[in-house]
């Protein structure tokens, strides 16, 4: 214990420990900065998305000269099975936009209440597809699920294939 009292004597001891302690609270002030800077930037982010919504009306029509048609869903697609070579399906979405969606067997395919299987998929039925983008520009399928195609969606002519 004297040592202890003896160190803490010395005068570049306690610089050093004073220095140390206001590097210290230096840190945890610079870190609650980060934090609260998050925090509001993650406001100002949601405010502006919700000013647009608010000025524009429409979240689909254009704004400042950006059109929000312009940038494609990669993470979903809705459309008409028109070509099925599995683990690849093809579908058209309402603009004739062919999107490609990989089934894999870890793919959830939901027909109301029914689970079903890649097999069961037909062309021309009616998808909504919930996923992630993958590197070949295609969607890695978690959730399909076939519902009755919408009344207001034109009909895209298309050669329909099927090859298993």
């Amino acid at each position: 214990m004297q040592e202890i009292k003896t160190v803490l004597r010395n005068t570049k001891v306690k610089w050093t420990i004073y220095i140390l302690v206001c590097i210290f609270f230096a840190l945890v002030i610079f870190q609650a900065g980060m934090y609260v800077g998050f925090k509001k930037a993650g406001y100002s982010f949601r405010t502006g998305e919700e000013y647009f919504r608010e000025m524009n009306g429409q979240p689909d029509s254009h704004f400042m000269g950006i059109d929000r048609n312009d940038f494609t869903n990669s993470h979903g697609a809705i459309g008409k099975i028109i070509t099925i070579n599995l683990p690849s399906v093809i579908i058209s979405d309402k603009d004739g936009i062919e999107k490609t969606i990989i089934v894999s067997t870890s793919t959830s395919i939901r027909q109301m209440k029914n689970q079903l299987t890649a097999a069961d998929l037909k062309v021309d039925d009616f998808l909504t597809v919930i996923g992630e983008p993958n590197a070949n520009a295609g969607i890695d399928a978690k959730l399909i699920r076939i519902m009755p195609a919408p009344a207001n969606m034109p009909i895209i002519n298309s050669t329909s294939t099927i090859n298993k």
